[in-house]
């Protein structure tokens, strides 16, 4: 009886499999097969002497809907949508990247003009039928969409659907009469909520993946039947939770974050079992860092994502990425100064260690010359380093800046890397109001644990969780997830009684229909089922709504503003008391029971630590080097160490303790 999670990145595939009867944890990570993705699965599990056959749960992240839509590699889309409102994805929202560049260049729209099909119809904001769907007008336009050949995928985007969906279901009706092949998006469907350039941009890049993730899944389904799991694949998505193959068919842009998502889900268990509830999750890969905010032990979440540089808006953790990571490029500008990504070596030809051509030295390369990574070892058991290419790459971007030695330009990659990941996690808590020295930073990814303390230090953060196998921490995230469904409804009434009125009856509605969604698709009872409401609120005249979430929806309009005020205060630092306050919307979430995993630490005394030499500021220093698997419950870890596991290495910094907890986990504490 096995549970295993597989998260298939652009590089490596990880693997990690659970054994709950003997609170095992076994894990793999294997070269990519962007051929076959299922032949890096199998030889994952071929590693760790697994056959599918024993597994009675398989949960799948994946990075194709991200690089599909990044590459604009996604299908071509045609476009239905409500006579008069052609243009609205040309049009678009009118911002800028940069507020002051006033001849900034538009987005091109997603869909070109000739794709763009008026239909006779309109529904008022109210959902009132204004004008009747023309059905010998769209039948005319159907057909002329088979003769001139048009894509596969169509997205159906009409005015005000959210209020009323009757006509974008019956124009989805007569697109599976007559054009049987087409792949059809219904916004109502995808993301039923106010916002029509949103609510079109999101649609059309449903549309654009949906096909070709259907076709991926159930290929993926059929190679892990013929290799003996007879269960239902489950998929994780862009929320933290895990839905099933059907369902992820059908909004594969749930999907766009499955892979970080994993990682934040397994950091709110992890840090919840700890005994924390307020969290900063940093994931540190190969190309990029992202990092998310845990508040009261939930992730934020937000649905005013991006894509692309266009509007995403499902439901999604608030994840915010940059362009660094371990493969990250080092370089001079035209001033002299040194810069880090956001290019990188990527996986070929990769860091100048990995001894496959690259040339350039990056953050990897740094890692491994200042004694951070074990110039013998391999990263994943997949690829050996070599410290030479990764000398002689420092020494040639040294040479530019003239005074610098190799050593010194490797401490101050770190050093620089550093810098740039503390501004991305100052915007995901101070710009929010809140102080990252009230949370506990855990770190995971390949090369998360190596920046650990030097973040938390520069953060003045007190604490550091390292969680068990953090290399391949997004994977466990998908075994120990739950099912989870999001549900939306626009409101746009006052906050009064009469108006949380209209809330209470729209969840008890969506409600209902988690409940039976669950049952069918998921395989939970009703009574197993956890709701979690939330209510979109602003002040009126504002254009963008604050989420406020509850354990159960309040007694009365005075609370639910009360609340609203709270948490826009702690947002602002600023809420204006007494003014009119509307609600936008009402969300529900919908959990199915959690998958319990344990995995308790090793018996025994510690085995005596090695020793190593890292540089720093200071130069070369002597550091205690400890292996994580034999590290029992309650061994203790005084900095500078460097602590060694497969898929990733916690440097521990000068000044800091490290404890193992019960369940394998690290806690770093300063002072």
């Amino acid at each position: 009886m096995l549970l295993i999670g597989v998260d298939i990145g652009g590089t490596f595939t990880d693997v990690i499999v659970y054994e709950p009867g003997g609170s095992r944890l076994h894990e793999a990570k294997t070269l990519s097969t962007p051929d076959d993705p299922a032949r890096a699965i199998f030889e994952g599990l071929a590693k760790l002497g697994v056959s599918l056959s024993q597994a009675t749960r398989f949960v799948h992240g994946t990075t194709r809907v991200t690089n599909a839509l990044l590459e604009g590699s996604g299908e071509q889309v045609a476009v239905l949508t409500t006579e008069g409102f052609r243009d609205v994805l040309e049009m678009g929202l009118g911002h800028r990247p940069r507020l002051y560049s006033v001849k900034e260049p538009g987005r091109p729209p997603l869909v070109p003009r000739r794709l763009r099909f008026p239909v006779r119809e309109r529904v008022m904001a109210d959902g009132g039928v204004d004008v009747p769907l023309d059905l010998d007008g769209l039948d005319r336009t159907l057909d002329r969409l088979v003769e001139e050949g048009a894509p596969r995928a169509i997205a159906v985007c009409l005015l005000h659907s959210y209020r009323n969906p009757a006509h974008e279901r019956a124009v989805a009706e007569r697109i599976a009469e007559r054009h049987p092949s087409a792949v059809c998006s219904v916004s109502s469907e995808v993301v039923p909520e106010h916002g029509e350039y949103e609510r079109f941009t999101t649609t059309v890049l449903n549309a654009s993946v949906r096909g070709t993730v259907s076709e991926y899944l159930g290929g993926l389904g059929d190679a892990l039947a013929a290799g003996g799991y007879t269960r239902p694949l489950s998929i994780m998505t862009s929320s933290g939770g895990v839905v099933s193959t059907r369902q992820a068919g059908l909004l594969p842009i749930n999907l766009a974050l499955s892979g970080p998502a994993g990682g934040v889900a397994a950091g709110a268990y992890v840090a919840a079992r700890a005994g924390f509830t307020n969290v900063i999750t940093c994931d540190i890969g190969g190309t990029s860092t992202d990092v998310c905010l845990i508040k009261d032990g939930a992730a934020l979440m937000t649905n005013h994502g991006e894509i692309a540089g266009y509007p995403n808006k499902t439901f999604q953790t608030e994840i915010n990425t940059i362009g660094a990571g371990g493969g990250s490029v080092a370089w001079r500008d035209v001033g002299g100064e040194l810069r880090i990504g956001p290019r990188s070596a990527g996986s070929t030809p990769g860091p100048a260690a990995y001894g496959r051509g690259g040339l350039e030295p990056t953050t990897t390369d740094a890692h491994l010359l200042v004694g951070h990574l074990d110039p013998d070892a391999t990263l994943g058991g997949e690829v050996a380093l070599r410290p030479e290419p990764a000398r002689a790459a420092m020494a040639r971007l040294a040479a530019e800046f003239g005074s610098l030695t190799e050593m010194e330009l490797a401490h101050g990659i770190l050093r620089l890397a550093t810098v740039k990941m503390t501004s991305a996690i100052k915007e995901i808590s101070v710009a929010r109001g809140h102080d990252p020295r009230d949370f506990v930073l855990m770190p995971f990814g390949g090369a998360g644990p190596m920046h650990a303390t030097a973040l938390a230090d520069e953060l003045g953060i007190e604490r550091v969780l390292v969680p068990p196998v953090p290399g391949n921490f997004s994977a466990l995230g998908f075994v120990a997830a739950r099912a989870r469904h999001d549900y939306v409804r626009t409101v746009l009434v006052p906050a009064d009684e009469a108006g949380l009125d209209v809330v209470r009856g729209l969840v008890a509605e969506m409600s209902d229909a988690a409940r039976e969604l669950m049952k069918t698709e998921d395989g939970v009872e009703p009574d197993e089922i956890t709701f979690a409401p939330s209510v979109g609120m602003r002040f009126r005249g504002q254009s963008f709504d604050l989420a406020v979430p509850f354990d159960t929806l309040p007694g009365s309009a005075e609370d639910l503003v009360a609340a609203f005020y709270d948490a826009y205060a702690e947002r602002y630092s600023y809420a204006r008391s007494g003014h009119p306050v509307e609600i936008v919307n009402c969300r529900l979430s919908a959990f199915g029971p959690a998958a319990p995993v344990a995995f308790p630490a090793p018996d025994g005394p510690a085995p005596e630590p090695g020793t190593t030499r890292i540089y720093g500021p200071d130069g070369w220093a002597e550091a205690a080097v400890w292996h994580r698997a034999t590290l029992p419950e309650g061994a203790r870890i005084e900095g500078p160490a460097v602590v060694r596991e497969t898929g990733s290495t916690t440097v521990v910094g000068a000044g800091w303790t490290g404890t193992v907890g019960a369940h394998r986990d690290l806690l770093l504490v300063r002072g």
